[in-house]
């Protein structure tokens, strides 16, 4: 999808990394194409920590929604990286799918994409069992970023309570007693390097 010269002087915007873009409740009157960096979506889960829902890289879209449905933002967005991208305000919005139809393409497919995410995020959200919940998370981390051994997975417990408190909007001190429990009745192994790391069988950790 190619963003039209006089289009790049009029809306492109450059963020800073950790600047935020909006917060959750604002008024949302733009949406946003990434043309460089990355974006983080997270959700305010209690006063002191929040969720990260989605990751957008170039090419991606988002803050569509609270433009289409002239409601507050649903959660903030924060550049992770050194950004550029278009802001698009409704008229430019309307003007683009009218005239534009690798655009509006393009939004048939990010809307189909959310919703798709949105079933999925609901889902998870029935996991109400507060250890089930951890577990489904210790289960994800493992897979994506655990080295995969003869016994199991290892998993670096500092690095599993920096992603859960992003991930599953849980603070660390909630988390720490749960996965010392876990050690205790077995239901994952210690390793060499005693509480620094766990070995993660998946089978074991099924929810």
């Amino acid at each position: 999808m190619k963003i039209e010269k006089d289009l790049f002087r009029k809306f492109v915007k450059a963020y800073e990394p950790g600047q935020v873009i909006f917060k959750e409740g604002d008024t949302g009157d733009h949406m946003f194409i990434i043309i460089q960096g990355e974006v983080e979506i997270r959700k305010r889960t209690t006063a002191n920590t929040a969720k990260t829902l989605s990751t957008f890289k170039p090419g991606d879209v988002f803050g569509e929604m609270a433009l289409i449905e002239n409601k507050p933002r649903s959660a903030t967005a924060v550049a992770t990286k050194a950004c550029r991208m278009l802001g698009m305000n409704e008229p430019l919005f309307l003007s683009m799918i009218e005239r534009n139809p690798d655009f509006a393409r393009k939004m048939i497919l990010v809307l189909s994409e959310r919703l798709r995410k949105s079933n999925l995020l609901i889902q998870n959200l029935t996991i109400t069992n507060r250890e089930n919940q951890i577990l489904a998370g210790l289960r994800q981390f493992a897979v994506e970023k655990g080295t995969a051994t003869f016994k199991g997975h290892r998993v670096k417990v500092a690095e599993f309570l920096e992603w859960a408190v992003a991930h599953l909007g849980l603070e660390a001190k909630e988390l720490t007693p749960v996965i010392q429990e876990f050690q205790r009745r077995g239901v994952v192994g210690r390793s060499a390097l005693g509480r620094e790391e766990v070995i993660v069988d998946l089978q074991k950790v099924a929810v």
